[in-house]
């Protein structure tokens, strides 16, 4: 028997469940969302919080019958193509912290970053000074332009790309993918020990990656009356989810559907 207090349920995923789930196309992001604010800053924040297992507000997903025009795509990553099911489960709030997340570890393009490459780097030399250390993030998280020293002409980045070559900076999708062949060669140049900063760094990130749960809230059962007041009331104290009035998003989700139910019955040429 479906109760009250089965419409709005608390979830969790670990990060790579919940990029798997996306991949498989479980998730939809309906197109009247607003466009993603992508910064290179904000993605290293994020990620610092999940290295240092802090709270991240809750993703919120509309568990429904009702077929909405979606995005076939997030951050360059093609994940949705058009199909029918008997539930759609759509990301209401979250885009911005989904498309940090997948680009981060699986690349992709980001729009009007041109061919910056938003795949995430972890530079295992760098440690935490303290609990409350707020900078070395920075240091830690990088991007390959941050890496590439082009053939030696950006002297900045030398270094770091002796590192890079080196294997003490990886990406994500490495320590996701290859996780022991880098434990291998942490232990081929000498860094192997159990105790050592590098290999704590690297047990930490990778612990980040499969046990940070990631807080879902689940709407199941609602109409879209009351999942337009959900979001109004939700981002009274905060920036909204998109830009505009509950009443303009109540007419951009029945426009929604109406030109998904076109496309799914389109009327015979009457030319």
């Amino acid at each position: 028997m479906f109760t009250y207090a089965d419409s709005i349920k608390p979830d969790g995923h670990s990060i790579t469940t919940y990029l798997e789930n996306l991949l498989a196309k479980r998730y939809q992001i309906p197109t009247f969302q607003r466009d993603v604010v992508w910064e290179k800053e904000n993605v290293k924040k994020l990620w610092d919080s999940i290295y240092k297992f802090y709270p991240l507000g809750s993703i919120l997903i509309w568990k429904t019958n009702t077929k909405l025009e979606s995005h076939r795509e997030i951050g360059g990553i093609k994940f949705a193509d058009d199909f029918n099911s008997n539930e759609y489960q759509y990301i209401l709030d979250g885009q911005q912290r989904t498309t940090s997340l997948l680009t981060s570890i699986y690349g992709g393009n980001i729009a009007k970053n041109g061919n910056f490459n938003p795949t995430l780097y972890i530079d295992l030399t760098i440690e935490l000074t303290d609990a409350t250390d707020d900078t070395s993030y920075a240091k830690r998280f990088l991007f390959w332009d941050e890496i590439d020293d082009r053939n030696g002409q950006l002297k900045a980045n030398i270094s770091k790309k002796k590192r890079y070559e080196g294997k003490l900076i990886v990406s994500l999708i490495d320590i996701i993918k290859n996780y022991v062949e880098i434990e291998r060669n942490l232990h081929a140049l000498g860094y192997g020990d159990f105790e050592n900063p590098y290999m704590q760094q690297l047990r930490r990130i990778r612990e980040a990656l499969y046990n940070y749960k990631i807080s879902f809230i689940e709407l199941r059962g609602i109409e879209v009356a009351e999942v337009c007041q959900i979001f109004e009331r939700i981002n009274q104290a905060g920036k909204p989810l998109i830009p505009h009035s509950a009443g303009q998003l109540r007419k951009k989700i029945i426009f929604s559907t109406r030109s998904t139910k076109k496309l799914e019955n389109p009327l015979p040429f009457m030319g």
